[in-house]
């Protein structure tokens, strides 16, 4: 088996693994020369059913191409957005809140603002968001920069090729063809709303930006450390696996549990008692720790805390750094000239041969590389996914499936420490900007949209209930664009619509006044918009003879469950092209259908149903443009 860090690893289901120069697309047994499998006597054999010939485009390096796809989606991100107006500022004020010491923003004037009232009920001009909070902060270093002129579409465009890149890397951990991994990931990059995604970029798309960014991570990383789990095995086997019962840590881990158990329930009680946010911060600081301390016993090594090091250095030194620098100039100079004489001794030390600097890198780098470690890492990247967008948190089977640490409850216990840190931080920021665990923000939305009358909302069901599922799935599944349109409305009602086609006005493909066919604002079938999905069933291709992978069962539990929480919110998007939940399984998806291209055994079905998919996102992008949507 492969090292776990290696990303340019590329193996088939049908063929055994390898690797070579050229991006491991030789495999041995295999006949340079025609292409074909050797038999033990080194003569070809016929191919099988399942075996094709990789095209000839195939045969670059894998480096090359992901470099490649990721600047050609840059540029059509680039060059499908003409105007870049941030018409919806709600993660850039709040950037700006933190940066000026204050939780609240001031109120805008556009929706999705809880304002904040003072005690006689009158409005104070500043209000609270009901989104999760790292969006925004992602933004703080450009904010400090050019504060309320920071360009969010721009940078949306930026990160949402980034995430393209991220996806070709983790489709590398797959058994998979390097042709199916392009092609793949061309998919994702053109063939999925995550275009419209790059070309709007404003407060909920960029949120969808960020959490597939950090979700892209999480799972590329679980699939680093388990490089057996998308090997279909015996149902037999499967299910001892799952059912397989040790405890990891023994009496101590248990101690842990009920630590962090007894620890969660007091937020609630302190909560309830109204307590201040510096309290409620000093519980999430013992409940981090304790996960921390966790996710050391349960893997064994003190390695296992390396990832909380870097996240809390990451996350939680920015943020102090931009502070300071808010305050003091000084203090980022003086920052910088330290870090600049650190790195200059260490390099010094590093020269001398075996020095101690040689072997502690050495350890670090072990450490890191343990699959345990690089589980609680996974854990942590899902967790700041799901400070992106709340639903992601149901996908966390997926990491009880997939992961290092062997058997399903150390993985789950791991990547759960992992996921811990950043839920609690969500939880405690949350309080200290609104005063609750939960927002309050979401139930004014709510209540204020079911009041307006123009949506297809029930005022007696609650913000997230079963009973909108039947509604919102037709949303999702067959939602049509509008076609030969002779009225326009963004609100499903058609109020405050405009006529089409006046005067004799010809119809046009691209004609706003009178068009052939138009998106409906409340969003397009992800069949009809991505239609390349339709090959993820396939990856179930093995139960036919009774045989399944960890990877195929954890995707689509975590598809399913994340959907599944989606339509029971009210809301389903809005002004929207396609189905912009759909990024919060997306990369599920994407692994789905990869192998379910791969175990199909052709590609030509894979190319076709992928250049349709881009067409349909062409059309839908372009139209958002013309909609300023």
């Amino acid at each position: 088996m492969a090292s776990w860090a290696s990303a340019e690893v590329e193996r088939s289901i049908t063929q055994p693994e390898a690797q070579d120069a050229t991006g491991g697309l030789e495999v041995p047994g295999v006949s340079a020369a025609d292409g074909l499998p050797e038999s033990a006597g080194g003569e070809p054999e016929a191919p099988d059913e399942e075996y094709w010939e990789e095209p000839w485009w195939a045969a670059y390096s894998t480096r090359l191409w992901g470099i490649s796809i990721v600047l050609f989606c840059l540029l059509v991100y680039f060059f499908s957005q003409p105007v870049r107006n941030n018409n919806y500022l709600h993660f850039v004020l709040q950037a700006q809140a933190w940066l000026d010491g204050r939780t609240a923003i001031p109120m805008p004037q556009y929706q999705d603002v809880m304002p904040i009232l003072d005690p006689n009920g009158d409005p104070t001009g500043y209000g609270i968001i009901p989104f999760p909070p790292l969006p925004a902060w992602v933004l703080m270093p450009f904010v400090a920069i050019w504060h309320l002129a920071t360009n969010q579409q721009l940078l949306a465009t930026f990160f949402s090729a980034v995430d393209v890149g991220l996806a070709y890397w983790m489709l590398g951990f797959l058994p998979i063809k390097p042709s199916i991994r392009i092609v793949t990931t061309i998919f994702f990059g053109l063939g999925t709303v995550l275009w419209f995604t790059a070309a709007t970029g404003s407060t909920w798309f960029w949120a969808h930006v960020v959490a597939v960014f950090c979700l892209l991570l999480a799972v590329g990383l679980a699939l680093r450390a388990d490089r057996d789990a998308s090997e279909p095995q015996p149902l037999s086997d499967f299910h001892g696996a799952i059912h397989g019962f040790k405890w990891p840590g023994g009496w101590r881990s248990l101690a842990l549990l009920a630590g962090l158990g007894v620890m969660g329930e007091s937020m609630f009680i302190l909560a309830g008692a109204g307590t201040t946010a510096a309290s409620m911060a000093a519980v999430g600081v013992i409940l981090s720790l304790i996960a921390a301390v966790l996710a050391v016993v349960v893997a064994g090594r003190p390695g296992a805390l390396a990832p909380f090091v870097i996240a809390v250095a990451v996350v939680a030194g920015l943020p102090l750094l931009l502070f300071a620098g808010q305050v003091d100039r000084l203090a980022i100079v003086a920052f910088d000239l330290g870090l600049m004489a650190v790195v200059a001794v260490l390099w010094w030390l590093s020269r001398r041969s075996g020095s101690r600097v040689d072997r502690a890198l050495e350890s670090f780098s072990s450490a890191l590389s343990a699959p345990e470690t690089i589980q609680v890492a996974a854990g942590i990247l899902f967790g700041l996914a799901v400070t992106a967008r709340l639903t992601i948190l149901m996908g966390f089977p997926f990491l009880m499936l997939v992961g290092g640490g062997g058997t399903w409850l150390r993985r789950s216990m791991l990547a759960g420490a992992g996921v811990a840190v950043p839920v609690v931080t969500l939880i405690v920021v949350t309080y200290a900007t609104t005063g609750h665990l939960f927002n309050p923000a979401y139930d004014y939305l709510y209540q204020y949209e079911v009041s307006t009358g123009a949506f297809n909302y029930n005022p007696d069901w609650s913000i997230t209930d079963i009973r909108y599922i039947p509604q919102n799935l037709g949303i999702m599944l067959f939602s049509m664009p509008r076609i030969l349109p002779d009225f326009y409305s963004i609100y499903p009602s058609g109020v405050f619509g405009a006529q089409l086609c006046t005067n004799g006005a010809t119809r046009g493909i691209f004609n706003p006044d009178c068009p052939l066919m138009m998106p409906d604002a409340i969003g397009t079938s992800l069949i009809l918009t991505s239609p390349a999905f339709l090959l993820a069933p396939l990856a179930w291709r093995p139960i036919r003879d009774l045989h399944i992978d960890r990877v195929t069962v954890g995707c689509s539990i975590a598809i399913v469950a994340i959907a599944i929480v989606n339509l029971m919110h009210f809301s389903q998007g809005w002004v929207q092209f396609g189905y912009r939940f759909s990024n919060d399984f997306v990369p599920f998806a994407l692994i789905l259908v990869a192998l379910g291209a791969s175990r199909l055994g052709r590609l030509w079905p894979l190319v076709l149903l992928v250049a349709i998919s881009i067409l349909v996102n062409l059309w839908g992008t372009t139209w958002g443009v013309i909609l300023a949507w």
